[in-house]
């Protein structure tokens, strides 16, 4: 009985060491495998992300300033009432709209187009920012 309890507690003693020691190596090897995933990009691939971030930044502002009123938040305008008078204002994801080349865009937000209720924006917006808005249009609504 004796030797039972003695082989029993060596038994115990043997396992508590075995799994004190796997513990260890498991830990290790988990720090090992987080540090070889780990990628570094180089700085030069983002160089000019933030300026682009920033400008897209921008652009959003301005819509959500100059264009909201009639544009609508998602670009697809449709009627509406500004001071009184009833606009059918264009969809910036239609097809329609998709095909106007940039240079039409620019000069409807510098000049406006009086007849159809789009007042002009040349004293308040100047030409980056009038192309940053026609940027922002083609990507945010139009997927270019």
């Amino acid at each position: 009985m004796r030797n039972r309890l003695k082989i029993s507690v060596l038994l115990l003693l043997l396992c508590i060491f075995a799994f004190s020691c796997g513990k260890d190596a498991v830990n290790q090897l988990s720090t090992e495998n987080k540090q070889q995933n780990q990628v570094q990009t180089p700085p030069a691939e983002n160089a000019k992300m933030p300026d682009t971030l920033d400008d897209l930044a921008e652009a959003r502002e301005l819509f959500s300033e100059k264009c909201v009123r009639c544009h609508k938040e998602d670009g697809t305008g449709g009627r509406t009432n500004i001071d009184g008078v009833e606009i059918r204002v264009p969809n910036f994801r239609s097809e329609r709209m998709k095909k106007e080349p940039d240079e039409d865009f620019i000069k409807a937000i510098r000049n406006g187009i009086p007849d159809e209720g789009m007042p002009s924006f040349k004293d308040e917006l100047n030409d980056a920012q009038i192309k940053k808005l026609v940027e922002f249009i083609r990507k945010e609504f139009q997927g270019k």
